[in-house]
């Protein structure tokens, strides 16, 4: 589908925006809750309908078992000022060595998910997930940082995921606010290293304007250029897809260096947009974008791997 219009940068009035802090760490108290919650409000009208739902019910079992488990392994200071100096991630998603309380998180949500509404599919592997023992629970997560899980594992990716988003985003939630320091490259998160799952543009007094890169793996958010690839960091050649009279709050940034895609949230258009849960509602704009010849930058635990047919509107640029 061809894409009309001419893209010019997005307008950013500097002398609005205050310096922002570097880094926000997750609330595990409530992220979880508020994802599942945004889901459910986005599930009706959606032709993802049950599917959203599902990955509400993950949400939510997230949230139940944050606060049943123990603390986790932390970083030592030691540890914290050597990643400092030499820019790389305080919990290495790669190199990180879990704890046990990975793999209790693992089981934990799992058992919560068994009375949970979910395709015929889903709930096989969940069955298939939860007969794992330890070991093949940690090698199934293992893979996946990696991206090296065989084919037919796909279906179990949305619960080692959500049990390593668990898992990393407990501990990210535990460090001190100022620990996180940007990393080489600046797209990568500074506290575990995954790519970024989306951006979003705050509307908060002390951060009115600023772009926040969301962690598709421990939650962190992490200042980002506003007009900058978040896959090859490219500042050309960028431009801002949206499907026309489609939600405003939620565009693709493409950038025509690498040819691929990120989702950008806004949160002055609608408050309460969440990176995950506004990426998988918004289904009908990747497909669209991808047509047009962009990949997408960062894959999804929980994005599938086949869309649903439904109807499609014409995509504009957002100028």
């Amino acid at each position: 589908m061809a894409l009309k219009g001419t893209v010019v940068p997005e307008p950013v009035d500097v002398g609005q925006i205050a310096t922002p802090v570097f880094a926000r760490l997750p609330d595990v108290a409530s992220i979880f809750r508020l994802r599942a919650e945004r889901l459910a409000s986005l599930a009706p009208a959606n032709p993802l309908d049950p599917y959203l739902r599902f990955i509400a019910a993950i949400a939510q079992a997230q949230h139940e078992t944050a606060s049943t488990l123990p603390t986790g392994a932390l970083p030592g200071r030691d540890h914290i000022a050597f990643c400092r100096a030499h820019e790389f991630p305080l919990l290495d998603r790669l190199t990180w060595k879990r704890d046990a309380s990975f793999v209790a998180g693992a089981r934990a949500v799992a058992n919560r998910l068994k009375s949970a509404a979910m395709p015929e599919a889903a709930a096989q592997a969940l069955a298939a997930f939860a007969d794992r023992d330890d070991a093949s629970i940690e090698a199934l997560a293992e893979r996946l940082l990696r991206d090296e899980q065989a084919a037919w594992e796909t279906a179990e990716v949305p619960f080692v995921g959500a049990a390593l988003e668990l898992y990393f985003a407990r501990l990210a939630s535990q460090l001190d606010p100022g620990d996180p320091a940007p990393v080489e490259p600046r797209n990568l998160c500074p506290v575990c290293g995954a790519p970024a799952v989306a951006s979003l543009v705050e509307t908060a007094r002390s951060r009115q304007g600023s772009r926040y890169l969301c962690c598709a793996l421990c939650q962190t958010r992490w200042n980002y250029t506003r007009i900058q690839c978040a896959h090859c960091v490219s500042t050309k050649g960028i431009a801002y897809q949206s499907i026309a009279n489609g939600p405003k709050a939620v565009r693709a940034e493409t950038c025509d260096e690498c040819r691929t895609y990120t989702k950008i949230l806004y949160a002055e258009e609608d408050a309460d947009v969440d990176p995950v849960a506004d990426d998988l509602a918004t289904l009908t704009l990747d497909i669209l974008v991808a047509e047009a010849g962009w990949a997408r930058a960062c894959p999804s635990f929980y994005l599938l791997p086949e869309a649903e047919e439904g109807d499609r509107e014409p995509l504009s640029r957002a100028d």
